[in-house]
């Protein structure tokens, strides 16, 4: 459909660029490659993509592609796909494609050759555009004759909306129309073709591949844009999609960084070699066990294996077999694979995750845990440490239990971070909003769903995240992992003093937590000179 070019930015957060501060105007916002492919490639479309924290830098880059072309400007991506029209107004660009766009991207192409394309804008799903001066965000598509072209849903789809007057639509078809998802058949066909990167001169930390998208979880903090169908590629594909990386490598075309990431893996037999990531994303790689499985037996025996650690993110429940074991077929891929486990925790407190709708009990994360430590090699945990409900007594027991755990598992990363997000139409953004305390003049943009809010918080529970999370965010790092807890309890404890000090109804009540914060701090201190080495 079309002739492509995937050119790199200039990144908005980066100030150690010595000719950053010697460019100007476009230059400085697109790059000189991005501005040399808008002058000699003269594009017909220019795409961006939308994620969190990076709103200002796509208006200026929508800005200054207007100022060297006459191209349409798209924008897709988390942000698009929540706020369609809102990303359509605040960015200037022409059309916003909310959902997974290849299907729809795809019918906007073909369209655009026909006579009056601009006409046939509401024959696309998902799709924001303007038309009469207005904002338009397509939501139900109509076949013509008045019907639904949805699909009707299974009879035992007990989902499905009822009612004397409803359609005969289940909930999971009304979502993708605001939504549009992808095929499985698109997503096993979609891959990326590195001989279409241009301008990309710093070394990737990383090859990046889909693995498969959708998720049957209901984490309250979740927005769900990849919806709850789970569309996996093939073992096969994704083998094949990491071994065309690696020949754009071989070649000089790609740069990766190297680093000795077997090196907390005392099992493995390149412990001290030089490799690098092959990231494979979905919201849970073993949810197709199968595939999982079939994939580690051809990475064996591919040469790949040595210049590559696999990186998967899984639930500890899809490790888990029916009597509620580690399943021992992965058990065994990973003691002798040492793919990075990254597991989606979320918390050792069992309050927490009953509240956050996860599919694991604290009692399942340790199972699992007790035999990943058998494996012979590090793994990584995602943490939270609070949500917009979390007192701040609740936050300290959460520390403590993260700190036995880490005096228990001695190969376990920790990933942390101290605020959960309000994300778009998530469960937590539904129950602030309906929250009697919740003052809905606080959200004046849709950009306030993306940040963190600790001022909507109980104020010691959000003080103490605070105060713990630059220490907590050493964690991630095996030599560094004991000393960051107990630092980060030690902050707690000197946090609560000093509001404690500070007196008033607030310091009433950090002085009745600080006992809890001291005994903690005694535990963490064992932690810390227990002599609990990695490996």
């Amino acid at each position: 459909l079309a002739t492509l070019r995937i050119v790199q930015l200039p990144d908005p957060d980066e100030n150690d660029d010595a000719t950053s501060h010697n460019r100007e105007g476009d230059g400085a916002i697109l790059g000189a490659e991005m501005c040399r492919q808008l002058a000699t490639f003269r594009p017909h479309v220019v795409g961006f993509r939308l994620m969190a924290g990076y709103l200002p830098a796509l208006v200026r880059a929508v800005a200054a592609v207007r100022r060297r072309s006459d191209a349409e400007i798209v924008v897709g991506g988390p942000t698009a796909t929540s706020h369609p029209a809102e990303v359509l107004q605040a960015v200037g660009c022409d059309y916003v494609f909310a959902g997974e766009a290849e299907e729809t991207f795809a019918r906007f192409l073909e369209l655009a050759r026909r006579p009056f394309s601009r006409d046939l804008a509401p024959e696309i799903p998902g799709l924001a555009y303007r038309y009469g001066g207005r904002v338009y965000h397509n939501t139900l598509p109509r076949d013509g004759y008045g019907r639904s072209s949805l699909d009707v849903p299974a009879a035992n789809d007990r989902s499905a909306v009822v009612g004397d007057d409803a359609p005969n639509l289940s909930r999971a078809c009304l979502r993708n129309v605001l939504r549009p998802i992808a095929s499985r058949e698109t997503v096993q066909r979609n891959r990326l073709d590195f001989g279409l990167l241009v301008g990309f001169r710093r070394p990737f930390d990383s090859l990046f591949f889909t693995g498969g998208r959708g998720c049957p979880g209901k984490c309250a903090f979740c927005a769900n844009l990849h919806g709850r169908e789970v569309r996996a590629k093939t073992a096969e594909q994704l083998l094949d999609e990491i071994a065309a990386a690696d020949r754009a490598v071989q070649e000089g075309r790609l740069r990766l960084e190297r680093h000795r990431l077997f090196e907390f893996c005392p099992g493995s037999s390149r412990q001290h070699d030089q490799v690098a990531w092959a990231a494979i994303y979905d919201e849970d790689f073993f949810l197709a066990r199968r595939r999982a499985v079939r994939f580690f037996e051809l990475w064996a025996e591919s040469d790949l294996a040595t210049r590559y650690r696999v990186s998967v993110q899984t639930n500890p429940c899809s490790l888990l077999d029916a009597r509620g074991r580690v399943d021992s077929t992965l058990r065994r891929i990973i003691a002798e694979l040492h793919p990075m486990i990254q597991l989606g925790a979320e918390s050792f407190h069992p309050d927490m995750l009953a509240r956050w709708q996860k599919r694991h009990t604290a009692s399942q994360l340790e199972t699992v845990l007790d035999a990943l430590e058998t494996c012979g090699c590090d793994y990584t945990i995602f943490h939270l440490a609070t949500d917009f409900e979390s007192t701040a007594d609740e936050v300290l027991d959460a520390l403590y239990l993260l700190v036995r755990a880490a005096r228990r598992y001695r190969n376990m990363r920790i990933a942390s971070n101290p605020f959960t997000l309000p994300l778009y139409d998530s469960a937590t953004r539904r129950r602030l909003e309906f929250r009697n305390d919740w003052d809905p003049a606080r959200v004046r943009s849709f950009n306030d769903y993306e940040r963190e809010h600790p001022e909507w918080m109980d104020p010691l529970a959000a003080g103490l995240a605070e105060a713990t999370s630059a220490d907590l965010h050493w964690a991630l790092y095996p030599p560094h992992r004991n000393n960051a807890l107990a630092e980060a309890c030690t902050a707690a404890c000197a946090y609560l003093l000093d509001v404690a000090a500070a007196g008033g109804r607030l310091g009433r009540k950090a002085k009745a937590l600080l006992p809890q914060a001291e005994w903690l701090v005694d535990r963490a201190s064992e932690l810390r000179f227990g002599g609990i080495a990695f490996g």
